[in-house]
């Protein structure tokens, strides 16, 4: 395993997403993200979006949907990198809204929002866009997160027919796991994991989702609602994906990225990448991986 190229973006890029050649890259500090050529290894555009972008998720036919956490929006961009819709997030409770997360379910046309605030929300992008979208927070709504889930960190979809949600909550060392089989986010089962689950990505064609426990230095692996088995991989993992070949990147808040075996649960790879590694994605083309350093504002690009 080795780094082919260091690419130079926007402040403290945080998130990735892999799609048809290229890479999406949220900039948070530059209220930008960054579109990068998977052939050249280049950014090809860089395009001012909300204010503090976080997440963000690709749908073939809607675009690119980024999650502004500074504003509360969300901001939706075409694939050819034009503005499209800006997405006002709404609370019914708990304060502005802090959207960080998102998650694409392609065959719903339904994103899934998560709330740094607490909350759950989604925008049905099948016809025309909404203006606005609502994160419930309180009472017995179906959408509720309870004390506890304050804070979420990440979020995944499953691939199985379950098309189970998976939230982490660093604060309860826990994974909330989200029913959206009625069309609706409903929360069906929380599952204990390590301490301070940060990261987690679902498998491409095994029902295995996969959480980075930053102080257990761990991953954990859960099937359905329960984990499974929990892998060692070194201290203080934070973000996590999975290649289109089942194997499983975890980047390392100390400046590397592991690669675990999914079949043996073990680590088979380690390579140094820059300052402070957070999201990871793979090009399913190439299967080459791009970090996010946001201690120095580029991305690394590796290869097995």
């Amino acid at each position: 395993m080795r780094n082919v190229a260091t690419i130079a973006v926007g402040a403290r890029p945080t998130c990735l997403a892999a799609f048809h050649d290229h890479v999406w890259v949220t900039n948070t500090d530059d209220d930008s993200v960054s579109i990068i050529e998977c052939a050249t290894k280049s950014v090809i555009a860089t395009v001012n979006v909300g204010s503090r972008p976080a997440g963000l998720t690709i749908d073939p036919q809607s675009g690119v949907f980024v999650a502004n956490s500074g504003d509360g929006t969300i901001t939706v961009l075409d694939r050819d990198h034009t503005f499209r819709a800006t997405i006002e997030c709404e609370t019914s409770a708990g304060g502005p809204p802090q959207p960080i997360g998102l998650v694409n379910l392609h065959a719903a046309a339904m994103v899934v929002v998560i709330n740094r605030k607490g909350g759950v929300g989604k925008i049905d992008h099948g016809g025309q866009l909404p203006s606005s979208s609502i994160f419930f927070d309180g009472g017995d709504h179906p959408f509720v997160f309870d004390g506890v889930d304050r804070s979420p960190h990440g979020v995944a979809v499953a691939s199985d027919p379950t098309r189970f949600v998976y939230v982490t909550n660093p604060a309860a060392d826990s994974v909330s796991v989200f029913d959206t089989s009625a069309g609706v986010p409903r929360r069906r089962a929380v599952t204990p994991v390590g301490r301070r689950p940060v990261g987690v990505a679902s498998h491409p064609r095994q029902p295995l989702t996969y959480v980075a426990n930053s102080r257990s230095d761990t991953l954990s692996v859960i099937r359905g609602e329960e984990e499974i088995a929990v892998v060692d991989v070194g201290p203080r993992p934070f973000g996590v994906t999975v290649g289109p070949q089942g194997h499983i990147w975890v980047t390392h808040d100390g400046g590397a990225v592991t690669v675990v075996d999914a079949l043996t649960n073990t680590v088979e790879a380690t390579v140094e990448v820059g300052s402070r590694p957070t999201g990871i994605a793979v090009d399913p083309r190439t299967g080459q991986a791009y970090v996010a350093n946001s201690g120095e504002g580029t991305v690394t690009v590796i290869e097995r």
